[in-house]
């Protein structure tokens, strides 16, 4: 039997993931694979790293729309002066400076505080492009949600898979060991019914029948320890799942392929995505052809100065830094003209644009496409587990009559190893279908935009 299919499962999406900070699972607690998705909704790391990109960028619009706050610049600082006496208009001045009483405080203060009154547009521009890239965090968030949920319905039903071969094993097993027994028994009478290479075939049956128990118990843990850390808990984490094996096919069949695409196109994150990618570059290559445009302002000034060792300046016309009080209100423009760098950067977010453009064209024919791909995966695994139900009943009867057969003598050992072979086959078969049904149904979900639905 393959289980390396279970195992790639196992790889795959368990070290998918990052390090993870854990939810408190309450002991003995059966864990369904619903309730296993919302553990992990609640904290994996990739939801944990998307919601930090919301709040990002939620703290890059209120920067963008903070440029309409008023603005206060200040300095102040204290300094030692020395004396000088007489002013601008007096022929000698007189400088005193050798004795530390010659010496006193230079006190300065300034600020300016300017209120932005208009921006031709250019904030409006960038408040528009900051908001629309918030709602593509904001799909991608609910992406990687979705995202996280198929990995774990992935995870759940790989190690069902893996469980629900252990009783059919564990069958077979048992048959082998009492058909070896009355082998033996059969051989050390030699009575002639059992040869020496029955007794090989019976022990290689046993061999590998015993390898398959391992590999499919050692599947089942690594699938556990996977499934453990896509929720975000620690490997010491004890929990226990509510099913022991691959749930039963559902009555109902998938629906038509009109109402999931209907139903894609109103889910998909990618849409929004789109939308609000477009939106968002849009906005930002106007923000920046705006750029050569000034910002107007209401700004006020307010400048003071003292030192006692200095004597003041009356004369207005006289710039006295070290004795003053100076204040007033102005209405100015600000201007950063720089042609051609605005020019680059309104290339660049144009670029962008395009980008997104040919992105949703991509989507428009790919989310069909992924639609169409899972659900015919889950017709046609639903139409081979219907098959292998009946590959199943077949060779258990087979195994059985076989086995019956060679305790009464009638039958070789040939035919016993033949019919376990074909019955743990067909089992394997049977649970291999419905595991990708199992499967496929996920994909189908993340196909349509569905979270946390297992039906």
């Amino acid at each position: 039997m393959k289980f390396g299919r279970t195992l790639a499962f196992v790889l795959i999406f368990g070290l998918a993931q990052g390090f993870a900070i854990a939810e408190t699972v309450p002991p003995n607690t059966p864990l369904t694979v619903d309730r296993c998705v919302e553990i992990a909704l609640g904290s994996n790391p990739r939801i944990e790293e998307a919601e930090a990109k919301v709040r990002e960028y939620r703290a890059r619009l209120a920067e963008v729309e903070s440029i309409f706050y008023p603005k206060l610049t200040g300095m102040a600082y204290v300094a030692p002066m020395f004396t000088v006496r007489g002013s601008a208009f007096d022929k000698e001045i007189e400088y005193k400076w050798k004795d530390i009483g010659n010496w006193g405080p230079y006190t300065h203060f300034e600020a300016v505080l300017a209120q932005p009154l208009y921006t031709f547009g250019r904030v409006a521009a960038g408040e528009l492009a900051a908001s629309e890239r918030v709602e593509v965090e904001r799909a991608r968030l609910r992406e990687a949600r979705n995202l996280v949920a198929l990995e774990v319905r992935k995870l759940y039903h790989t190690r069902l898979f893996a469980l629900s071969m252990l009783p059919s094993l564990d069958n077979a097993a048992e048959i082998v060991a009492g058909a070896r027994k009355e082998a033996g028994e059969l051989y050390d009478r030699a009575s002639g019914k059992v040869t020496q290479a029955d007794l090989m075939k019976l022990r290689y049956a046993a061999t590998e029948v015993d390898r398959y128990r391992i590999l499919a118990r050692g599947g089942a843990e690594l699938a556990l320890s996977a499934l453990k850390h896509t929720m975000g808990l620690p490997e010491k984490e004890e929990i226990r799942l509510a099913d022991e094996r691959l749930p039963r096919l559902p009555p109902q069949e998938v629906a038509d392929m009109h109402s999931l695409l209907k139903e894609a196109a109103l889910n998909r994150s990618e849409w929004m995505q789109v939308k609000h990618g477009i939106g968002a570059a849009e906005a930002w290559a106007d923000a920046e052809r705006k750029a050569l445009w000034p910002v107007v302002f209401l700004g006020g000034m307010l400048r003071a100065g003292w030192a006692p060792t200095r004597d003041n300046a009356a004369n207005p016309y006289h710039y006295d830094p070290y004795n003053e009080v100076v204040g007033g209100l102005a209405l100015g423009f600000i201007f950063d003209l720089d042609p051609a760098r605005t020019v680059a950067k309104t290339r660049q977010a144009e670029a962008t644009r395009d980008q997104i453009e040919a992105l949703r064209k991509f989507a428009s024919t790919g989310i069909p496409l992924q639609v169409l791909k899972a659900r015919t995966e889950v017709q046609r695994y639903r139409r081979l587990a219907g098959l292998s139900t009946d590959s199943v009943k077949s060779t258990r009867k087979w195994m059985t009559f076989a086995a019956a057969a060679y305790g009464t003598g009638t039958g070789e050992a040939r035919d016993l190893v033949e019919g376990m072979v074909a019955y743990l086959q067909s089992k394997r078969a049977y649970y291999e279908d419905l595991l990708g049904y199992h499967i496929a149904h996920a994909e189908l979900n993340y196909a349509v935009g569905k979270e946390n639905v297992s039906k």
